[in-house]
Formats: C-alpha cells, sequence, structure tokens
C-alpha cells in the first residue's frame, strides 16, 4: 500500500511519522511506501554529518520505504550528488536502501499505480536565506526538467493516476486563495506546472509546500495529513 504526506523539513516536522502520532505506520512493510510532497529536509548540509546520519538511519529503518519529491527548503547540490538508479519504471536518486528520492519529470509505477513527479518551488522566505548555506537556486524547476517530463508524460499516453507536485499550479492558485501565501508571490514553477497540467489526464493531484491540509475537487494539498491511497476521501 501506498501512504502520503506533506512537508518533512528534517526533524522539524519528521514527529508525525512517529509510531504515536501515526501508529498505521507499525504494521507496515517495506513493500509499503510513503511518499513525502517535498521540503524532505534530511540532506540538507555539505557533508553528511552527525546529526544527518542518525535520521537516516532512523528513518532507514521504519518499517516501510520512503520516496520523496523535492521541495525548495532542500540542499540541492546533495539531491545532484546522489546515485541515480532505475527502479519504479523510471530514475531515483537513492539514499538509503529504503529511501528515494523521485526525481522531476520522472514517470514511475509502484504498487500498481502510476505517479508523475515534478518538485520544485520558489522560497517565500528568500530574504532571510543566504545562497549555498540555506538556500540554492536550483530550487525553481528548468524548462529543460519540464520538457523531459513532457516527454515521459508523451511516452505515456499523458495518462497518469496521480500528479505529484510540491507547490501548486498557477491556475489553481484561486481555488486555495484563502490557504495560500501565493497570492504575495510570484513563483515561476506554478506556470511550469500549468503546461503539465494542460496535458495530462489524471485522477488526483497532491501538493505540499502551503502548510495546510486541504481538498479541493481533484487536488489535495497536504501537511499535517497522512493519507492512504487510493482510498481516501475528497472533500468538495
Amino acid at each position: 500500500m501506498i501512504w502520503i504526506t506533506g512537508d518533512i523539513h528534517g526533524e522539524i516536522d519528521v514527529s508525525k511519522l512517529n509510531s504515536r502520532n501515526w501508529p498505521e505506520g507499525k504494521s507496515l512493510t517495506k513493500d509499503d511506501y510513503l511518499i513525502v510532497l517535498g521540503d524532505f529536509g534530511f540532506l540538507w548540509v555539505d557533508e553528511p554529518d552527525k546529526q544527518e546520519k542518525w535520521w537516516i538511519n532512523w528513518l532507514t529503518n521504519k518499517s516501510w520505504t520512503t520516496l520523496f519529491i523535492d521541495g525548495n527548503h532542500e540542499n540541492h547540490n546533495r539531491l545532484k550528488q546522489l546515485e541515480v538508479i532505475n527502479k519504479f519504471g523510471g530514475k531515483v536518486g537513492c539514499v538509503s536502501e529504503s529511501i528515494y528520492h523521485l526525481r522531476r519529470g520522472e514517470y514511475y509505477r509502484i504498487d500498481g499505480m502510476s505517479f508523475f513527479a515534478f518538485g520544485g518551488a520558489k522560497s517565500q522566505d528568500i530574504e532571510c536565506r543566504i545562497d549555498q548555506i540555506n538556500w540554492w537556486p536550483e530550487e525553481i524547476p528548468t524548462v529543460f526538467e519540464l520538457e523531459h517530463g513532457l516527454e515521459n508524460l508523451k511516452k505515456n499516453g499523458n495518462l497518469v493516476d496521480f500528479v505529484l507536485f510540491h507547490t501548486i499550479p498557477y491556475n489553481l492558485k484561486e481555488q486555495f486563495t484563502d490557504h495560500s501565501f501565493l497570492e504575495k508571490m510570484e513563483d515561476p514553477t506554478c506556470k511550469l506546472l500549468d503546461k503539465i497540467i494542460d496535458v495530462v489526464e489524471f485522477n488526483h493531484g497532491f501538493s505540499g509546500h502551503l502548510h495546510v491540509d486541504v481538498d479541493k475537487h481533484k487536488w489535495s494539498v497536504l501537511y499535517k495529513r497522512i493519507l492512504r491511497l487510493p482510498t481516501f476521501k475528497v472533500v468538495n
């Protein structure tokens, strides 16, 4: 089975995964998956330190397998350094034997379901951050990554069960106005996501980033919630 949740931010929000807050996790196996919708945040410093190693070991030893797309609050240099392997029908970055980065523009088949991953977003707190210390310009996806994703979608008939973004497409901003800081900023990522949504037919889309838990028609924004796929109910 597959579960999905919002941002982790390293140790800041990882407590939602402990057995007290998510008891269902105790009954899972390595053939079950938890997807994190960006801002994974555990690969934060340029070289793995004692704290990072402890948390990666903690998560690796959980009963399930963890998958994550990238958000804006990531050390993108570290993500680029990960060993890239073929898994789930696409390319993934390998953090450990049970933690994998779902790369931008890749199309995956996991546990009988299909997923399209496209992480990234503009940091809303960029004025408080320092380049190469706690902010990396690669947080914004490139046109090349978009073209790569569109090509992978075309190869699969522009059909997918679930779309995994960190932020939301620009055309959805109006639906999430009451919950979104995006109205106060321009994020070129959102316009790129529009180009994806314009061509793909999907059952449901997911985003993190907004630090809220909201469902709107075919889209869910997650933060604290951990949902099981595909059995959750969407509130219109």
